[in-house]
């Protein structure tokens, strides 16, 4: 055999070796790389969208924290009750911060208003105190409900000299007589729809609450 036929023999060998390999080892590792690539980029997909549902879970859970410590605030601000001791204890610690001397207070009976989701339960104040003092305990009741507290609203007030004109003139600020009818509010319970169940109402005689004048 000559030497050009030995190398056209090797050549033809080494070529259907490279076929072989190609078919048999190589294309196979190619299909199983792009298989595992579409793999990998599928998982990468499902987890940035695990990633988004992640996100906007704990968004909306924050956003549950929220609304949850404001639904507490608003309980505070109005209840769904007229919690009638606790308002008492929180208008007397405003009287104590301002300086005034209460009389008495008397818790009325609540009203009813129509289709606006709460009720009115008025309150008659009569205390003594200078102007400022007066000045001071209203400016602090409207703005008890930021603390948060009831929400409180003032509706009428009656001023007088609560000592006569001779005492009075000589005292840069004179004691005031004072009487305010007060509004406090109770919210609506929940899909209540109609007329609602008014809760145990008291009267005025059986719930005043009096300060002897010392």
């Amino acid at each position: 055999m000559s030497n050009r036929v030995r190398m056209l023999v090797i050549g033809l060998a080494v070529v259907v070796i490279a076929v072989l390999v190609w078919f048999f080892l190589l294309s196979p590792l190619r299909d199983d790389i792009a298989t595992a690539e579409s793999q990998i980029e599928e998982e990468q997909t499902r987890l940035s969208q695990a990633q988004v549902r992640l996100a906007q879970a704990e968004a909306t859970r924050e956003e549950g924290r929220r609304n949850q410590a404001r639904l507490l605030e608003l309980a505070k601000i109005m209840p769904t009750s007229e919690e009638v001791p606790s308002l008492l204890l929180q208008i007397q610690d405003l009287a104590d911060q301002s300086g005034i001397d209460f009389i008495a207070i008397t818790p009325g009976d609540s009203k009813e208003t129509e289709s606006l989701g709460y009720r009115i339960l008025p309150l008659e104040l009569e205390f003594r105190g200078t102007f400022f003092d007066v000045s001071d305990f209203i400016w602090r009741a409207e703005q008890m409900v930021a603390g948060p507290g009831r929400l409180l609203a003032v509706k009428d007030l009656d001023l007088g000299l609560a000592e006569s004109a001779s005492a009075a003139a000589a005292k840069v600020s004179p004691q005031l007589s004072v009487s305010i009818t007060m509004y406090a509010f109770v919210a609506e319970p929940t899909g209540a729809a109609g007329s609602t169940a008014q809760p145990a109402q008291t009267t005025g005689s059986e719930t005043t609450t009096s300060t002897t004048q010392q």
